[in-house]
């Protein structure tokens, strides 16, 4: 007997240049594995569109839809009440990094808040990728919406382990990559970088720190300055492709992330599955999956996002020194580094891959949304592709 047809509607994103709109493809990818039947619906559509997604988007959005998923920004949040009436579930699904929506008139911080609460009402549920994500978005969800955690995945099949060499007398690579703006601190890892330089010869000698950005603040002027002092850092201002990325993962032994806040961390989930080391701010996204025996974390305290304005949004706050004590300590402890990478490539892709999110989504709907999270998830599991393991 031919399984009944699982319908899913995703609203969202869809782009290779941002967080939301990558993650946008990697959840259609992941449902249609599944065996879902998926619609997106794009708020943006930017090119190229993967290949092998390319039929999705040639499909007319013809409801009743069994379960719809707007996946965007918080303040973008929203179905009408006629798009309600045309799905059995509508789940929200979002990130925000810091602990509130709301910061100074005319930054445009958290804008389109004012409007969040009357744009939820018609959700049955409301995830969010971390728990400080979901403590930002608390005062604007409506009594009557179920509410929990479900951070996003990553395309773990992409993601081999690559061997490194990680004798104590080879050069030793730290890295960042992605768009490194101000939230990244990526100049917080510069400065821990060039200090140690300054204090210890050997790191001057052996330590490089490459950087990979894809929006301008770090730039590749800065190589020639750093190259006529002898220190081994590197800026690259490029988009890369697929396979330039795996030669990045290859030649980095660490990527360091002393950022204010994440939903997730893309890169550091997919360099962990190669068997990198991750040093990362122990708050937000991070602690879903950043753990003592896999990576390093990185020492913080909460404080005001603008520090004049206690009242309004806070964040994680790592100082240099943190940095640079973390660094220190994996250039000298090599062996150490490299058994926590090989722990993370064990657990990360069977933990934090798409296919198991989704297979908790469907399971937390059923738990947190009574009767239809229940007839939802029957659905999705009637509908599971035989090669997708239980």
């Amino acid at each position: 007997m031919t399984a009944p047809a699982f319908k899913v509607l995703v609203k969202s994103p869809y782009s290779q240049y941002s967080g939301y709109g990558h993650d946008g493809f990697e959840l259609l990818r992941a449902l249609y594995r599944w065996g879902a039947d998926v619609y997106p619906q794009p708020v943006w559509l930017d090119v190229p569109i993967p290949p092998d997604l390319m039929p999705l988007f040639g499909k007319t959005l013809t409801g009743p839809f069994d379960l719809t998923i707007c996946h965007w920004d918080p303040a973008h949040l929203e179905i009408t009440r006629q798009a309600r009436e045309m799905t059995r579930l509508a789940v929200a699904w979002t990130m925000w990094e810091m602990t509130s929506m709301s910061g100074p008139p005319g930054t445009g911080f958290g804008r389109g808040r004012s409007k969040m609460r009357e744009h939820l009402r018609w959700f049955d549920a409301v995830l969010g990728y971390s728990d400080v994500t979901m403590q930002a978005l608390a005062p604007h969800i409506p009594k009557h919406v179920h509410r929990g955690v479900l951070q996003g995945g990553f395309e773990a099949a992409e993601w081999a382990y690559m061997d490194r060499d990680w004798s104590d007398d080879g050069v030793f690579r730290f890295g960042m990559h992605g768009a490194l703006n101000r939230r990244k601190e990526p100049f917080i890892v510069l400065q821990a970088f060039l200090e140690l330089c300054e204090e210890q010869p050997e790191f001057k000698e052996k330590a490089r720190l490459l950087f990979h950005t894809t929006i301008p603040g770090l730039l590749p002027e800065m190589n020639e300055i750093y190259a006529r002092a002898g220190i081994g850092v590197r800026v690259y201002l490029e988009t890369w492709d697929k396979a330039r990325l795996d030669q990045y993962y290859q030649a980095c032994h660490a990527l360091v992330y002393p950022s204010h806040g994440e939903g997730k961390n893309l890169p550091c989930l997919e360099f962990s599955a190669t068997g990198g080391a991750v040093l990362a701010t122990d708050w937000s996204g991070h602690q879903n999956w950043l753990r003592e025996d896999t990576g390093y974390p990185l020492a913080c305290t909460v404080e005001p996002m603008y520090p004049d304005k206690p009242e309004l949004a806070h964040w994680a706050v790592v100082d240099v020194a943190e940095v640079k004590r973390a660094m220190w300590h994996v250039f000298t402890h090599r062996a150490e580094a490299k058994a926590k990478g090989q722990a993370a490539a064990c657990l990360i892709p069977q933990m934090c891959s798409w296919d198991a999110v989704i297979e908790t989504l469907f399971r937390r709907l059923r738990d947190m949304v009574p009767n239809q999270g229940e007839i939802v998830h029957n659905l999705a599991m009637a509908c599971r592709r035989a090669e997708q393991p239980l």
